[in-house]
């Protein structure tokens, strides 16, 4: 069987919302069912929803939704807690309408996936530069504004603990969310407790691996002539760390298909490219892309570990970034590790 864990990596990011509405409403169930020690997205979504009825006013420059757990990650029967930063929420899609007015996932996102840390409260959208408004012409329209989020839990050797200890049934495992929409001075919140994940029996030969990636964030600024005429080149050295008792394969996508603004703009992919070295030589250089794509194999590490130099570059003179709006354009990584 094929297993693999995953981590996110986020490459820039902005963000700046907006305030105030009639309600704030949520539906939707998704459940991860975890039969091995892959990670794993849902394909179902929590939709959270703003809405304005007809005739009455919203214009909000200054608004965030955000999560937390009022509690642990339980199962039924009270014995386990899943650990609450293994799982968390991807804003995938929004929707609604007057279409004209409801924002993209590129003009409102935080870096994904937002882990449910704890009682901590997390921004699940924060700080986005564009307003919620139900105004079309010179008419206060019905609006609905919807997120759709999905759920994402990462895999690895951890899950070991969380199957069935002495037969085959299956673990299920509720979360308590609160949910908050702050939108001008009013606060909306909702409180949920859902059946989130299920853990079948596993496999007891899981193999340990694991990955780590620092930074969390790149920045790459163009801020003079020479920087668009010469390409920037930002190296962090020992940047992915491996740790892996088999021999592995490391792959890495772009979440999203393009590197865009919070005001829409977008520009390629392979604008960037991603490059892994150790202290001997490159091991391998590609442009980012939607698509995983594999970076390196690499033999077991044993009970040591494994260090490679990150490093981001762009190609010198590309016309591709010439005069256009000066802004932060951005994409989150995901970087995988798999054995094999």
């Amino acid at each position: 069987m094929s297993k693999r864990s995953l981590l996110y990596c986020c490459i820039a990011f902005v963000v700046t919302l907006p305030s105030y509405t009639q309600e704030f409403e949520l539906w939707g169930n998704p459940y991860i069912g975890i039969y091995s020690y892959n990670g794993i997205t849902t394909n179902g979504y929590y939709t959270l929803a703003i809405k304005e009825q007809w005739g009455t006013q919203l214009y909000a420059e200054n608004w965030r939704v955000t999560v937390r757990l009022t509690g642990n990650i339980v199962s039924k029967d009270g014995t386990k807690v899943f650990p609450s930063d293994k799982v968390g929420l991807i804003l995938t899609s929004t929707e609604g309408q007057p279409v004209i007015n409801i924002p993209g996932v590129n003009q409102i996102n935080v870096p994904y996936p937002v882990m449910l840390l704890g009682s901590q409260e997390r921004d699940l959208v924060n700080g986005a530069n564009v307003a919620l408004s139900n105004k079309v012409g010179n008419n206060f329209v019905y609006y609905q504004f919807q997120m759709n989020f999905q759920l994402a839990a990462i895999g690895g050797g951890y899950l070991d603990i969380l199957d069935d200890d002495n037969g085959n049934k299956t673990i299920t495992y509720s979360a308590p969310f609160e949910f908050k929409a702050y939108i001008g001075g009013n606060v909306f919140t909702i409180h949920r407790t859902y059946d989130i994940l299920q853990v079948h029996k596993l496999s007891t030969n899981a193999n340990n691996y694991s990955i780590l990636v620092d930074p969390a964030t790149v920045n790459m600024e163009f801020n003079t002539a020479a920087d668009y005429v010469n390409g920037k080149n930002i190296t962090y050295p020992n940047g992915i760390t491996v740790k892996s008792n088999v021999a592995y394969q490391l792959r890495v996508s772009s979440i999203y298909p393009n590197l865009s603004s919070t005001s829409g703009n977008i520009l390629p992919l392979d604008l960037v490219r991603i490059q892994l070295s150790d202290n001997t030589q490159s091991i391998s250089s590609m442009p980012l892309s939607g698509a995983m794509v594999p970076m390196l194999n690499g033999a077991a590490t044993g009970s040591g570990e494994k260090k490679y130099n990150l490093t981001f570059t762009t190609v010198p003179n590309d016309s591709r970034i010439f005069n256009i709006p000066t802004e932060q354009y951005s994409t989150s990584l995901l970087f995988e590790i798999t054995p094999q």
